[in-house]
């Protein structure tokens, strides 16, 4: 979790420009003769960044005041083929989106919902990262305890501060793009970092956070020149009820071909 005063500099700095937008358009709007074309710009502007500033906020709230939304035994590789179904309508000829999905996974409790967030959140970063050219890979598999990535998790919350699963599912997000140079990765998760012109930085601080209040983590592994790795890590489920998301058509197991951005 990022410090309170460096999570307050984000917010700070990510509403104090559009403010600046805002008042500008009034002053020169409050100057404008009656009739004058150029106040639809000014007013349109407004507008615009009142939209940014509800976004950002929003954005804040949900990684301020995380909810648990609806938990369900979710069968992981059934959501995961629903949201490469729904990204693969989005992407260009340059893009190959690939699944790799375990068999007979044990279900995991989570919010359907909130669980697509976070894969459209990592797949479209990684999409974003390559300029919308190379080739993405969601895998899924089963891991005992034990894993370095869980083991990272453990020391975090402090040995013996809560029961560790025995089972676990992991959902990664691979791609071939350039990678994350080692000065980014310390600072990928902390709220209002981004290296996107038009981004807010809250979108890997939210999935990290919905993923944690299900028992889970994020890792990312990533070296320049070499591609990404993000690594969903959740307990497997208890109870076995019906999952919530229906098998898609048996015709999605792979899709090749397309483009977007990180």
């Amino acid at each position: 979790m990022a410090s309170p005063s460096r999570t307050a500099a984000g917010l700070a700095h990510e509403v104090k420009n559009p403010l600046g937008a805002i008042k500008g358009a009034a002053q020169l709007l409050d100057g404008s003769p009656p009739g004058d074309p150029g106040s639809t710009e000014f007013v349109g502007i407004i507008l615009e960044e009142v939209d940014r500033l509800n976004r950002v906020v929003g954005s804040f709230l949900a990684y301020a005041r995380p909810h648990a939304g609806n938990p369900v035994p979710l069968d992981i590789n059934a959501a995961v083929r629903r949201t490469v179904q729904i990204l693969s309508s989005q992407k260009g000829e340059e893009l190959e989106l690939q699944l790799d999905l375990a068999e007979n996974l044990p279900r995991v409790k989570i919010d359907p919902e909130q669980l697509r967030q976070v894969l459209m959140n990592l797949v479209q970063n990684a999409v974003q990262a390559m300029d919308g050219r190379g080739k993405i890979s969601v895998g899924t598999a089963f891991r005992r305890r034990g894993r370095t990535s869980w083991g990272g998790l453990e020391s975090e919350r402090g040995v013996g501060s809560s029961p560790q699963p025995d089972e676990l599912v992991e959902i990664a997000v691979r791609d071939t793009g350039p990678g994350i140079s080692q000065s980014i990765m310390k600072n990928l998760f902390v709220p209002f970092f981004t290296t996107k012109v038009q981004g807010t930085g809250l979108g890997l601080a939210i999935s990290q956070s919905i993923i944690r209040n299900a028992g889970g983590l994020i890792d990312v592994q990533s070296h320049s020149g070499t591609g990404t790795t993000f690594l969903v890590v959740l307990p497997a489920a208890t109870d076995v009820l019906p999952s919530i998301v229906p098998p898609p058509p048996q015709s999605v197991p792979e899709v090749g071909g397309s483009s977007s951005s990180r």
